[in-house]
């Protein structure tokens, strides 16, 4: 929760941090942005790093620096070395993804509630952004931008703090060790990881279609702005409070795979239904469903890297699996916007992303192919 409590205090701060420190809206963007910008070097280093130092080591000096950055950016005098310090958060804030996903998946591991754990996990990000929204605007109007300012880097602090004290490591690793020696991914697991974030990555690419492009395409059929982004939002919403409900219903399915393919199709159904359906789509109990359908598949997708690999190397299996997702996290939302420019139809981002949950459902028959061909003959491993 404080990675997106941090990750949000920026945008939670524009209206302030443009009226009082005279910056403009690009570069409220440009700390916003910094902050994932790393994403991809700094989730490959981490899983590397705790590989060798151990998770909780690495988890508590992620922690150490999104809580000295945050001081230093709320002490920086210049935008650039503000700039600098977001940059530094955020290496600690993904360190901190990196090894928060190993740690759970060690404590869960052939568990029937490890969907429901992931899902917990995973609701964290939306749940730390929201709080971030409604409490750091209160805040400073109350007690001044600057105590504002300090409040992530006291968030971040305080998990440090919290996380040292009732961490304990699962009873079967006898304790949180390095693990350097285990090597490397053998080429199976290698292919696996980086299948499972192939789906990761697309799935979330494809919640950013439609929350992102559906607005427009309302618009474009004469739906009002705001009445087409408040119905809009319900999407994000919706997903986010779905999530868990992934978890809990994969643990009690008789097929744990089955209520993200559902949700998959469902999804694919959704948006064709908003593109064949007109202003009608903007109705909050369309899209509030559609919320409800999408954000389940969430809780199951996050156990796949799990499956993926031995517990010995799986620092580097969340690494590389996340460092998939912030490579296509950048480069999948501007190819959205190319596409609508080059097709001029409002509706060709939200086509782009069924086309990503349909390849998700060729991803995971892979996955599961794979899986089943067995260590021996997979890829030569």
């Amino acid at each position: 929760m404080s990675m997106g409590f941090q990750f949000q205090a920026v945008p939670a701060l524009a209206a302030q941090l443009t009226a009082d420190r005279a910056l403009s809206f690009a570069a409220l963007g440009s700390l916003a942005g910094a902050y994932l910008l790393p994403g991809v070097v700094a989730a490959l280093g981490s899983g590397w790093l705790g590989q060798r130092l151990g998770d909780i080591r690495t988890a508590l000096w992620g922690l150490g620096m999104m809580t000295l950055a945050g001081v230093c950016g709320w002490l920086a005098e210049s935008f650039g070395a503000a700039l600098l310090w977001r940059v530094v958060a955020g290496c600690g804030a993904v360190g901190l993804n990196v090894m928060l996903t190993k740690m759970a998946a060690d404590w869960f591991q052939d568990r029937d509630d490890l969907p429901t754990a992931m899902g917990v996990l995973v609701s964290s990000w939306p749940a730390g952004i929201a709080l971030a929204m409604v409490v750091v605007p209160p805040v400073a109007l109350w007690m001044g931008l600057g105590v504002a300012m300090i409040l992530p880097a006291v968030v971040a602090g305080a998990a440090l703090g919290l996380l040292a004290l009732v961490w304990r490591a699962p009873p079967s690793r006898g304790g949180t060790v390095r693990t350097g020696s285990a090597g490397w991914l053998t080429r199976r697991e290698l292919a696996l990881v980086l299948i499972a974030g192939g789906i990761w990555a697309l799935y979330n690419t494809s919640l950013i279609a439609v929350i992102a492009w559906t607005p427009g395409l309302l618009q474009a059929r004469g739906v009002d702005a705001i009445a087409a982004a408040a119905a809009v939002s319900l999407i994000g919403w919706l997903a986010i409070l779905s999530v868990a409900a992934g978890g809990w219903l994969a643990a009690r399915s008789p097929w744990r795979d089955l209520p993200a393919l559902a949700c998959f199709g469902l999804s694919i159904a959704g948006y064709l239904a908003i593109i064949a359906s007109g202003a009608a789509a903007a109705s909050p109990w369309a899209m509030a469903a559609m919320g409800l359908v999408f954000g389940p598949a969430a809780a199951v997708i996050m156990t796949l890297p799990v499956e993926a690999s031995r517990p010995q190397v799986r620092a580097l299996t969340m690494g590389l699996y996340l460092a998939v997702y912030y490579l296509f996290m950048g480069v999948g939302p501007p190819m959205l916007g190319a596409l609508r420019d080059v097709t001029g139809s409002a509706a060709a981002p939200l086509h782009a992303g069924a086309a990503m949950l349909v390849g998700c459902l060729v991803l995971w028959a892979g996955f599961r192919g794979l899986q089943r061909r067995g260590p021996e003959t997979a890829l030569g491993s």
